[in-house]
C-alpha cells in the first residue's frame, strides 16, 4: 500500500460539526499518516441574534459560500445536511460522498416534515451521490438503497481505533463502584432521546428486578427524565452516571457483562448494524455481547422485538440465551485500507 505522496494532494475533509464527529476526525488521521495534506473543515457559528429559523439559514449560507470558496485537490463531504455541500457537485469538482445516515428520512419522522421538504431534501441527496466520484457508507443498507445510480460505491464501516481499547481493571472498576464481582451488569451508552430508545430502558428495569444484575447509563440527553425518574423509582438496579468524556467510557464498558443497542422498529432499520453503530463496536472492543433491537439483523449480536427487549435481557442474566461471541472490528484493520484505497484511486 502506498504510504505517501511526493506532490502532496490537498483533501478536504468537510463536516457540519466536524469536532462532534470522529469519523471525520478519524479520516483526517488516515490520510494525514499516508502523506496527504489534510484540510478539516466545520460550518461557523453564527450568533443567535435572530429567530432560530433565521439564524440557521443565516449558517447554511455562510456555510455555502465557505465550501463554494474551498479548494482542494478532492473533498469527502458528509451528508449532513446535503444543501450546503452543493457547491461542490454543481462548481464540477471530485468528491467523495460519504452517507452517514438516512438524514431525510430521519428528518421526516423526527420533525414531521411536509412531505415537499422530505422530497426536495431526498432530491439533493440523489443528486449528491449521483454527481459524486466515489459513493461511501457506513452501512451495507445505506449503500445498497442508491449504489444503482453512483459511479463507484463501497461500504467503509465506522470501527473504534485499536487506541480505543485499553489497560483496565474490571475488579478496581467495580471496586469503586461497590459492585461485587458475580453482579451481571448491563450497560447502555449513548444520548439519551427517543431515537435512541431512552423509553425502552424501563422494561429492561422491570425485567431484572430481582435479580442479581442492574443497568449502567452512560449518557445524557433530552430524555434525561426518563432515566432520572428510573433511578429514583429503582435506586438498587440503576446507576446513571451522566456525560462523560470519551476517555471515560472504555472503563465503564470493561466492568459490564452486556452491551444495550436499544431503538424502536422503524422502517429505516436496515439501515443501521454493527457497520455503523459505534457503540456495538466498542462493546467488542472489550469483549461484550450485545443485545439490541430496532436495528439490521447480524451474526454478531441478538436482536429481539423492541417489546421483547426486558425480557431477552432477563433471559440472558439468568443464563437461559447464549449470545453470539463478538468478533473484535478495529478501523485499523477494516476502515483504513478502504479509505486509501478510495482517495489513491481518486487521486492516481
Amino acid at each position: 500500500m502506498n504510504r505517501g505522496c511526493s506532490n502532496r494532494k490537498v483533501i478536504a475533509i468537510l463536516s457540519y460539526n466536524v469536532w462532534l464527529h470522529p469519523r471525520s476526525i478519524k479520516i483526517a488521521k488516515t490520510l494525514t499518516r499516508y502523506g496527504y495534506k489534510v484540510k478539516l473543515w466545520g460550518a461557523r457559528a453564527v450568533r443567535k441574534r435572530w429567530d432560530s429559523i433565521i439564524s440557521t439559514l443565516l449558517e447554511y449560507l455562510v456555510a455555502l459560500i465557505d465550501v463554494a470558496l474551498l479548494k482542494a485537490d478532492l473533498y469527502w463531504i458528509e451528508n449532513i445536511p446535503d444543501i450546503i455541500y452543493l457547491p461542490i457537485a454543481l462548481l464540477g469538482k471530485k468528491y467523495i460522498y460519504d452517507r452517514r445516515s438516512p438524514w431525510a428520512k430521519e428528518a421526516l419522522v423526527m420533525h414531521k416534515l411536509p412531505k415537499y421538504v422530505f422530497k426536495l431534501m431526498e432530491l439533493i441527496e440523489r443528486y449528491m451521490i449521483k454527481k459524486s466520484s466515489y459513493f461511501v457508507a457506513v452501512s451495507t443498507g445505506l449503500v445498497k438503497e442508491f449504489e444503482h445510480i453512483a459511479k463507484r460505491s463501497i461500504v467503509i464501516p465506522n470501527y473504534p481505533e485499536r487506541s480505543f481499547v485499553s489497560n483496565i481493571s474490571r475488579e478496581e472498576i467495580r471496586r469503586k463502584l461497590n459492585v461485587s464481582p458475580d453482579r451481571k451488569v448491563v450497560i447502555y451508552v449513548g444520548k439519551l432521546s427517543r431515537v435512541e430508545g431512552t423509553d425502552l430502558l424501563p422494561s429492561v428495569v422491570e425485567s431484572i428486578k430481582g435479580l442479581n444484575a442492574e443497568l449502567w447509563i452512560v449518557g445524557d440527553g433530552p430524555a434525561r427524565n426518563i432515566i432520572q425518574e428510573l433511578v429514583s423509582k429503582y435506586p438498587n438496579y440503576v446507576k446513571w452516571f451522566g456525560w462523560v468524556s470519551y476517555g471515560e467510557v472504555p472503563k465503564y464498558i470493561v466492568a459490564a457483562d452486556i452491551g444495550l443497542v436499544p431503538r424502536h422498529k422503524t422502517p429505516y432499520r436496515v439501515y443501521y448494524s454493527h457497520e455503523g453503530i459505534h457503540k456495538i463496536t466498542e462493546y467488542f472492543a472489550y469483549g461484550k455481547p450485545v443485545i439490541a433491537c430496532g436495528i439490521a439483523p447480524s451474526p454478531y449480536y441478538l436482536v429481539v422485538e423492541p417489546e421483547e427487549l426486558g425480557e431477552a435481557v432477563a433471559k440472558a442474566v439468568k443464563g437461559e440465551v447464549r449470545l453470539p461471541k463478538p468478533p473484535k472490528l478495529f478501523w485499523e484493520d477494516h476502515s483504513l485500507p478502504l479509505i486509501v484505497k478510495v482517495v489513491n484511486e481518486l487521486l492516481k
